[in-house]
């Protein structure tokens, strides 16, 4: 698990660093915008490489194998929340995310994926429109 873990660190670090380059660096007294965020991607793939490369050198079990299916199903259910939050508003969107990430258990009851949909759907809705007032709109325009 620690492997993996190391992995995914050094690849959103990676990720941040070379996406901060478009920024101007600066210096360490005058910091441009790039300044930041190249030393923080930086930070992490150093703390992913002090996760992953010990767990090779560790006697036990052989690194289980990555399995694809929930990593493509949570990011599928993100992006089904992306393309409906638009179109057919809020609470779709939501449960759109829920049901398809929770294609990714295949242990899961579709009671179950249900139950957490509208508790999803009412907890997001009482966190960000009511607290927080953000001006989502919860059902699509007729």
């Amino acid at each position: 698990m620690d492997f993996w873990s190391g992995v995914l660190f050094v690849a959103i670090g990676v990720t941040v660093v070379v996406l901060a380059q478009d920024y101007r660096l600066g210096t360490s007294a005058r910091m441009g915008p790039g300044y930041f965020p190249t030393l923080l991607g930086g930070l992490l793939a150093m703390l992913g490489l002090t996760l992953s490369l010990p767990a090779l050198a560790k006697d036990g079990e052989r690194l289980p194998a990555m399995r694809l299916r929930p990593l493509l199903m949570v990011l599928l259910g993100i992006a089904a929340f992306g393309l409906t939050l638009e179109y057919l508003g809020f609470v779709a969107a939501v449960i759109a995310l829920v049901v398809v990430s929770g294609l990714a258990d295949p242990d899961l009851k579709p009671l179950e994926i249900a139950a957490v949909a509208v508790f999803m759907v009412t907890f997001s809705t009482l966190i960000f429109v009511m607290l927080l007032g953000l001006p989502l709109r919860l059902w699509p325009a007729l």
